[in-house]
């Protein structure tokens, strides 16, 4: 025979449940430009960064594509310089507004120039949600010998 469930009236003198915070989900961009040398060997770190909108992060591409645009030979320059005030960029904002990953490369002078802006949802946690960091101590005996 099965106990009886506790009923509606059993729980009226208890206190309710506390709330929980919520986890706020909001899309951000993850923006990466790296630059390898022409057999492929990645030089230097990549510059990476996190941006809230698809403006901004095409704004990001262009600033530094245009920076560069100087020292790039002349095909590689008109090229860059079209991308950044015209149709490239529009495309690609575009992308990420539909949530596709979009991006732009060009060469100058046996270096690669990769720029790329993913989408991601991005959990942002209250603090009260997130565990405490403990300190690791070392071990009193090495993880190698018998127990």
């Amino acid at each position: 025979m099965r106990a009886p469930s506790e009923s509606v009236e059993q729980h009226k003198g208890a206190t309710p449940p506390a709330q929980r915070p919520a986890v706020e989900v909001r899309r951000a961009f993850w923006c990466e430009h790296t630059v390898s040398e022409a057999d492929l060997k990645i030089k230097g770190r990549p510059e990476r960064d996190i941006v809230s909108t698809p403006g901004e992060a095409i704004r990001k591409i262009r600033m530094s594509v245009r920076r560069l645009a100087p020292a790039l030979p002349s095909f590689e320059q008109d090229r860059a310089l079209n991308w950044t005030d015209s149709g490239g960029s529009l495309q690609a904002t575009g992308a990420l507004h539909r949530g596709d990953p979009c991006g732009f490369s060009i060469s100058s002078h046996g270096t690669w120039h990769e720029w790329t802006v993913r989408p991601f949802d991005q959990f942002l946690v209250p603090d009260e949600l997130l565990l405490h960091v403990v300190p690791v101590r070392p071990a009193s005996r090495p993880c190698n010998t018998a127990h």
